[in-house]
């Protein structure tokens, strides 16, 4: 801490806290990478430039209101049960995330509905959840001011691929710690 910019004295086992609210502010101000974020397997990642992919366009599946685990395309009749699903403009396409050779990439944004199938995008789902408080609930949360968290969540996103999150001590020293990284 004597040797970084900023040193920010949360309360003890706050910092998944901390992260959800500058999590919030990224979506309300769209400080994300769409594009990156869009690239569901090695091959979109490679046509994009990346050097890698992520899972936010994966379909997750709803259980009793609550996120459950990864829809599989066999449960929607359009594959294996070792492939994802992501939607690309309303229609379900399979995804298989280490595919070197056809590119796939899936929206944001996007539900499913069919039966007693319903299922959200990751991304859908975390932004639900970054929501659930305000910027102020959070930081009340962790005992800092509001705009500590603003400008925390500012600062990270102004550098674009160059930000990076240093996670040896701090949120991953607790049970949940992976979770929190």
């Amino acid at each position: 801490a004597g040797k970084a910019n900023y040193w920010i004295p949360i309360k003890p086992g706050t910092d998944g806290a901390l992260g959800m609210g500058m999590v919030r502010w990224i979506f309300e101000n769209e400080r994300f990478d769409r594009k990156y974020l869009e690239n569901a397997n090695v091959a979109a990642a490679g046509a994009d430039s990346e050097t890698s992919w992520t899972s936010a366009t994966y379909l997750i599946k709803i259980d009793n209101g609550r996120p459950s685990r990864y829809l599989r395309a066999n449960e929607v009749g359009i594959g294996s049960d070792s492939e994802l699903v992501v939607s690309q403009g309303g229609r379900l396409v399979k995804v298989n995330p280490n595919d070197k050779k056809k590119p796939v990439e899936g929206d944001l944004v996007a539900e499913f509905k069919k039966g007693k199938i319903i299922a959200r995008t990751a991304f859908s789902v975390l932004k639900d959840r970054a929501l659930e408080k305000s910027i102020g609930e959070y930081a009340e949360i962790c005992g800092v001011g509001e705009d500590t968290i603003i400008d925390l969540a500012r600062e990270f996103t102004s550098h674009g691929k160059k930000s990076v999150a240093e996670f040896y001590r701090g949120p991953v020293q607790h049970t949940n710690g992976y979770y929190n990284a």
